[in-house]
């Protein structure tokens, strides 16, 4: 059964949220990833009318599975407690809305690389109406044990998943890495593979191109094959947004996508 893939709303500009989503059903995307912090729609800042409103176009054209925030996560962990109190707001106002919407999960930012020793004696998150995803943006989280100390740092709360990015991944892969190297691919790909709940295929104008994105496609694909529930969303970051640029790369992404199947380590 060939897997539905969906669209990250930061994808395409100029559309509000009903259009968006008209839009997304009229081209056969199953359903949107909405970018729902102050850099996007500013979810937390509508009216509960207008949630409510959007949620009723989701049900009637797709439906929204996912809101991504700008919280980031050190802030919500190692700061200040007025820094960890506003953010834990935030996502908590966040999470309610994103289930207002339908949506399964918040993704939080996690750009501030930290350590073993700061996650072990982190805060614990704040407990949120739908689960936590964090998305590492920085080469010294690929790390097992620290990866492992993150995913601990959730404290009481519990259920810390992970949003993966193909660009973001690949990034920090060693460069001579070929894409068949199985045995060789870092352990701390396969332990995001295993803790992600989402795949973004990350396309900032170059197409997915390269082995790198070929190995976390392989290493994802492998948790797919074995039973793990994951959706896979396409993220288009090049500088034409135009709906009709969106469309193009979505498809030319999901046509990639598809040649990978089949080819899981």
């Amino acid at each position: 059964m060939m897997q539905p893939i969906g669209l990250y709303s930061i994808s395409v500009r100029g559309l509000a949220v009903p259009d968006l989503l008209a839009w997304a059903a009229a081209c056969g995307m199953p359903f949107v990833h909405l970018r729902g912090g102050a850099r996007g729609v500013g979810l937390t800042a509508q009216s509960d009318d207008t949630v409510r409103a959007w949620a009723r176009v989701a049900r009637e054209t797709v439906p929204i599975t996912g809101v991504t925030a700008d919280v980031e996560l050190a802030d919500l962990l190692i700061g200040g407690s007025a820094v960890r109190w506003q953010a834990a707001q935030e996502v908590t106002r966040l999470a309610r809305a994103t289930r207002t919407l339908g949506g399964a999960w918040v993704r939080l930012l996690a750009r501030t690389p930290l350590t073993c020793r700061q996650l072990t004696g982190a805060a614990a998150l704040p407990a949120a109406e739908v689960p936590l995803l964090a998305e590492i943006h920085h080469p010294q989280w690929m790390s097992t044990d620290v990866l492992t100390a993150l995913l601990d740092a959730s404290g009481p709360t519990g259920g810390l998943r992970l949003l993966a990015d193909t660009a973001q991944l690949a990034a920090a892969l060693p460069a001579d890495l070929p894409a068949t190297a199985s045995g060789a691919v870092p352990a701390w790909l396969d332990l995001i593979a295993e803790h992600a709940l989402v795949l973004h295929l990350s396309d900032p104008g170059t197409g997915l191109t390269g082995c790198g994105p070929a190995l976390v496609a392989a290493a994802v694909q492998a948790r797919i094959h074995h039973g793990l529930p994951l959706q896979v969303a396409v993220e288009w970051t090049g500088p034409d947004r135009s709906p009709r640029a969106c469309l193009a790369r979505y498809r030319a992404a999901t046509a990639w996508w598809r040649t990978m199947q089949g080819r899981r380590r």
